[in-house]
């Protein structure tokens, strides 16, 4: 399953993944990783989250990114919940293009029951009619 948070800069979305993330490790009997392009975060996610900055790694294309974070999965079958935080900068992939990625995020959700949770700096309403469903408000 993938989730959706969805707004402009400073509308408030890396606070509320942060929180969706520090509560989940409370009750979550999985893995869980937060994807980031940098440490800026890491003083304020629990512990036991793992925080993978993109920037460390020399990712080009939204082919890349996804290939990046199936990697990522491949590396720990205990991972049920993925974070990532500003899908469009660390993918860098344009509006325009997103549904082709979601849709493979969505299909590795599904194949390996894992629990997406992606912030997007866009308006709520330039999020493809098909994922409009998928939104958190």
């Amino acid at each position: 399953m993938i989730q959706l948070i969805a707004g402009r800069q400073g509308a408030g979305k890396t606070k509320s993944l942060i929180d969706m993330a520090n509560n989940l490790v409370k009750t979550n009997d999985g893995h869980i990783v937060y994807v980031d392009a940098d440490q800026s975060q890491i003083f304020r996610l629990d512990y036991a989250i793992r925080l993978i900055q993109v920037a460390e790694y020399p990712l080009e294309t939204s082919s890349e990114f996804f290939g990046f974070v199936c990697g990522i999965l491949s590396q720990d079958y205990d991972i049920n919940t993925v974070f990532i935080d500003g899908l469009l900068k660390n993918a860098k992939i344009d509006i325009a293009q997103i549904e082709t990625l979601l849709d493979k995020v969505n299909d590795v959700a599904e194949k390996y029951s894992i629990h997406f949770i992606i912030s997007m700096c866009c308006d709520e309403n330039e999020v493809p009619e098909k994922y409009q469903s998928c939104l958190l408000h």
